[in-house]
């Protein structure tokens, strides 16, 4: 392990003493992530996908990763006295998860490189009315979410993610995924962060409770990385009706086109979408990427809908 701290933001950058934000504690995960997969194509001697986890073990410390019964976690992290790591992964997890449990390791890892956690300002977790439970929850929240920006990072490469991105679209995600190895979800998440375009990705998930509204938003994230300077899209609306865009893609598992509208610090925009189920049975879910065309009045979509219409 690397413990000089000016890994943290170069030689004029902040040392451990120096509080943090949530944001340059991003960045910061991000930069050393990124000095990693330098070492790693270094060492690997190219820079094609798909990247795995194993391949930063020794630039870190890591002896070995293990598969193993973990039950419900997904993976965990041992240090041993002499400073090495054993990671942990469960072995009914399908490979694809069980990489990116092991980058989510190496990301706490590098926490602990940092000293990330405990820099992270106390400001940044307190609410209206300071409840100690809930900025713990949220601290913890963090921790993890940085975690998996590490593991991005580490397992999709943004130059090399980008060199590789050459459309913003349903296709190009299954593309992508299958190129690096990586789960639907994640991958989408990576195109919505990176994608030159602005992108905006969406999870749907069944409701059980409603029959009218039977898919919810699970969660959306971009256009860009989710930081307190970029501008947030939100949509409009968070439940998928009998008959929209979304639900036509959870019961027929094809790529739908259409459009939503979303909120924006500037006000609403409407963003050509593109929907498609994935899993089976309890598992089954809609991923849909939103994205601006470039126009400024938009056709009427295939289903008969106008613009900002149903989901």
């Amino acid at each position: 392990m690397i413990n000089d701290s000016s890994v943290l933001c170069g030689p004029d950058g902040p040392r451990n003493s120096v509080a943090l934000t949530l944001d340059e504690a991003r960045d910061a995960i991000v930069n050393r992530s990124k000095q990693l997969v330098t070492e790693a194509i270094r060492k690997r001697g190219h820079d094609s996908p798909p990247f795995s986890a194993a391949d930063y073990a020794d630039l870190l410390g890591v002896a070995k990763i293990v598969k193993t019964d973990l039950r419900e976690l997904g993976g965990a992290l041992l240090r041993y006295g002499n400073g090495s790591f054993v990671i942990k992964v469960n072995s009914a997890h399908i490979p694809t998860r069980q990489n990116f449990s092991s980058a989510h390791e190496m990301g706490h890892i590098l926490l602990s490189e940092l000293g990330l956690e405990s820099r992270l300002r106390d400001s940044e977790f307190r609410t209206r009315r300071f409840n100690p439970q809930v900025a713990r929850k949220s601290r913890n929240k963090a921790r993890e979410r940085l975690c998996d920006v590490a593991a991005s990072e580490l397992l999709m490469p943004e130059d090399v993610f980008k060199r590789h991105l050459s459309e913003t679209s349903i296709g190009s995600l299954e593309g992508l995924a299958d190129m690096f190895g990586t789960s639907r979800q994640t991958t989408a998440i990576r195109i919505a962060e990176v994608s030159p375009t602005p992108c905006v990705a969406l999870l749907w998930k069944p409701q059980k409770a409603s029959n009218s509204m039977p898919l919810r938003l699970e969660w959306h994230v971009g256009p860009g990385r989710p930081t307190s300077r970029s501008g947030r899209y939100f949509p409009v609306t968070e439940s998928a009706a009998i008959g929209g865009s979304v639900y036509e893609a959870f019961r027929d598992g094809k790529i739908v086109k259409s459009y939503k509208e979303f909120k924006t610090r500037f006000g609403t925009k409407r963003l050509r979408m593109e929907s498609k189920a994935y899993g089976s049975g309890a598992t089954k879910y809609v991923i849909s990427l939103a994205f601006e065309t470039g126009k400024s009045n938009p056709p009427e979509d295939q289903f008969g809908w106008f613009p900002g219409g149903r989901s």
